[in-house]
């Protein structure tokens, strides 16, 4: 008899443990359910980015998910972004492995493997880099291989440019060449 209301009181204590547990990872889980997951999904999906009603980038995505209470949009399973110039002309495209627009600014980041290269030949290699939207601008706070199309080769510790990489600055250049410099 003993043992069985010790069994008894055994498995009530276990079913109110499991009972109350649930309920707080329910509610736990409800709470952080809402702002994890994406408001709207898409796949394969192209975004057109405008300033003024002209087309400034086309932004491609493998998947793209869409958080309006974080205000932010990640861009997976590939990116490459398009750019256009003032004339409406493409002017440069940018690759990577993602990134991530910050929908109130409309500022963007590219991170993996980025490279860009311009209509004109030029091309910037760097793991993460920045569109300011608001100055028009591309920057890279990291350090940055930047190949002509002559094919010199300047490093530097970071690097702002224009999207179609036009004009640019780099902190620290170092590098090489092949042009032949007549000095006199």
């Amino acid at each position: 008899m003993m043992q069985q209301i010790w069994t008894l009181l055994f498995f009530t204590s276990v079913l109110f443990t499991s009972v109350s547990c649930s309920s707080d990872r329910q509610k736990e889980m409800s709470a952080t359910d809402n702002n994890s997951y994406p408001d709207q999904e898409s796949w394969q999906a192209v975004l057109r980015v405008t300033k003024d009603g002209r087309t400034t980038g086309l932004i491609h995505a493998g998947h793209i998910q869409k958080f309006s209470t974080k205000k932010i949009t990640l861009l997976k399973a590939g990116l490459k972004v398009d750019f256009f110039d003032a004339d409406g002309n493409h002017s440069s495209v940018l690759n990577s492995r993602g990134g991530k627009i910050f929908d109130d600014r409309q500022d963007m980041t590219a991170f993996g493997n980025v490279v860009v290269v311009s209509d004109s030949g030029l091309t910037l290699f760097t793991d993460t880099l920045r569109w300011n939207n608001k100055e028009q601008k591309i920057h890279s706070d990291i350090p940055v291989v930047f190949i002509s199309d002559e094919g010199d080769t300047l490093y530097g510790d970071s690097f702002k440019s224009d999207p179609d990489l036009v004009n640019y600055e780099i902190e620290n250049p170092h590098g090489k060449s092949s042009k032949i410099i007549s000095i006199e």
